[in-house]
């Protein structure tokens, strides 16, 4: 069997360094990674919803408004208004 072509590639490639793990570019790519995801934008949709109430999310998801989707994330999965009310004073 001819290894030949692995000597020379070692020869052309010469000693090899490990790179060095630089912990803020890790720490960055995987924070980016994570904003990306379906469930970030999910909890993004619904702190902007939460921070910009304008009016009652029901009626909003009820009349099929132009922000349902943030005012469905502002409910948090609750359509009982006084349930609702009670979780955003304890928060």
């Amino acid at each position: 069997m001819d290894e030949s072509f692995q000597l020379r590639a070692r020869r052309l490639l010469g000693g090899r360094q490990a790179a060095a793990l630089d912990f803020s570019v890790l720490a960055a790519s995987l924070l980016s990674q994570q904003a990306a995801s379906p469930a970030a934008r999910a909890q993004a949709r619904r702190r902007a919803a939460a921070s910009a109430a304008q009016g009652d999310p029901l009626t909003e998801i009820l009349l099929c408004g132009p922000d349902w989707q943030g005012a469905a994330s502002a409910q948090q999965g609750c359509f009982n208004r006084a349930e609702v009310k009670r979780r955003r004073n304890m928060a």
